[in-house]
């Protein structure tokens, strides 16, 4: 019930539309332009969010008046990139993209990435390029045409939420260039947590067991491998 109150509270900070300096996004768009575009047109391009990440960062970004929301928007740059049906395909900042839609903002800034025309080739190309990953949590591939449509029916990936609070901590790094790599550390952590529950009540436990896990000479070929506080005593 607190939460949802805190939602609710945070909401109403931001639900007021901000002011846009930048034009409507296109499928015309020119690639590395900054436009605006409606939550509701960005496709997600990885089946699941981590919830419990997206809970930390809905307190934090509520507490930013409009002005600097929508500077700490732009700073983002969430990317995009527009594919062979014009429509407009999430590359990264899908749990940003989620907080800011739970905040009640419908219209965000994005970068277009790339432009993909090829409907043929558009999954191949995404995932060649790390703009799309197609595996769920525990690594099973998943086809594209079963990805949620709409970034408010992600489902929860716990150990997605453990991955991110994990990079947070230093146990791996996270390069800007570099999509989706929590989703790697996800499957490693799983695996060898043999997916134990990761709730409230239990992330301080398992991130505990994450930090001698992510630093162990088995973590090697993971992207990101070895973090800052695998070096320190």
């Amino acid at each position: 019930m607190r939460l949802k109150i805190l939602l609710l509270w945070l909401a109403l900070l931001v639900a007021a539309p901000l002011a846009a300096a930048e034009d409507a996004c296109t499928p015309d768009t020119p690639v590395g332009t900054v436009c605006q575009l409606a939550i509701a047109a960005l496709h997600p391009t990885q089946p699941g969010i981590g919830l419990l990440q997206v809970e930390q960062d809905l307190a934090h970004l509520g507490k930013k008046p409009r002005a600097k929301l929508h500077k700490y928007m732009l700073k983002k740059r969430i990317p995009v990139v527009i594919g062979p049906d014009a429509g407009y395909y999430l590359v990264d900042g899908h749990h940003l993209t989620r907080e800011l839609w739970t905040l009640g903002q419908r219209e965000v800034p994005v970068v277009i990435e790339g432009r993909l025309e090829n409907p043929a080739t558009f999954w191949p190309e995404m995932q060649a390029h790390h703009w799309a990953w197609l595996a769920d949590q525990q690594g099973r591939p998943v086809l594209p045409e079963t990805l949620p449509r709409r970034i408010q029916d992600l489902p929860d990936y716990p150990y997605r939420s453990l991955a991110g609070f994990a990079q947070r901590a230093g146990l791996f790094d996270k390069r800007d260039e570099v999509y989706f790599v929590e989703f790697a550390w996800a499957r490693y952590l799983g695996e060898r947590l043999h997916w134990a529950p990761v709730t409230r009540a239990t992330l301080a436990q398992r991130l505990r067991e994450a930090s001698r896990l992510a630093c162990q000479s088995d973590a090697a070929g993971l992207p990101g491998y070895p973090g800052r506080a695998c070096s320190q005593p």
